[in-house]
C-alpha cells in the first residue's frame, strides 16, 4: 500500500468532517420537530424549493449562495456555515494529530 502525502490525508479529513457537520445540521434542523433526517431532501427553509447537488456542498454551497436561497433569498441561517466548519476543523486536527508530526514546524516542513 503506497501511504498518502500527510496534507492529503488531513485535507480528506477535514472535508469527512464537513459532510458529517452537514449531516448534524439536518439533525438539528428536523428532529425537534419531529421530520425524518433522510425525507424530504434538503430544502429552502423559506420557499421549499428543493435544492441543487451543488447547493448542498458543505461549506462551498453556503458560500457560493452567499447565505441566502437562490430562489426567493430568504437568508439561510450562519450555523449551518458555523457547524460545518466546526465539525471541518475538528475532524483535520484529529488527523492532524494522528498522523504523527510531533511538532507543528516538523508538520510544515515534512509535509
Amino acid at each position: 500500500m503506497i501511504p498518502l502525502p500527510r496534507p492529503w490525508v488531513i485535507a480528506a479529513a477535514a472535508a469527512f468532517g464537513a459532510a458529517l457537520g452537514s449531516f448534524l445540521n439536518v439533525v438539528i434542523s428536523r428532529v425537534p420537530s419531529g421530520e425524518s433526517v433522510i425525507r424530504p431532501p434538503s430544502r429552502c427553509p423559506g420557499c421549499g424549493r428543493r435544492l441543487a447537488w451543488w447547493e448542498n456542498i458543505p461549506v462551498a454551497g453556503y458560500i457560493a449562495l452567499r447565505g441566502r436561497c437562490r430562489t426567493c433569498r430568504a437568508p439561510i441561517g450562519v450555523r449551518h456555515l458555523v457547524v460545518e466548519l466546526a465539525a471541518a476543523v475538528a475532524a483535520g486536527a484529529a488527523a492532524w494529530a494522528l498522523t504523527g508530526a510531533d511538532t507543528a514546524r516538523e508538520a510544515m516542513i515534512n509535509g
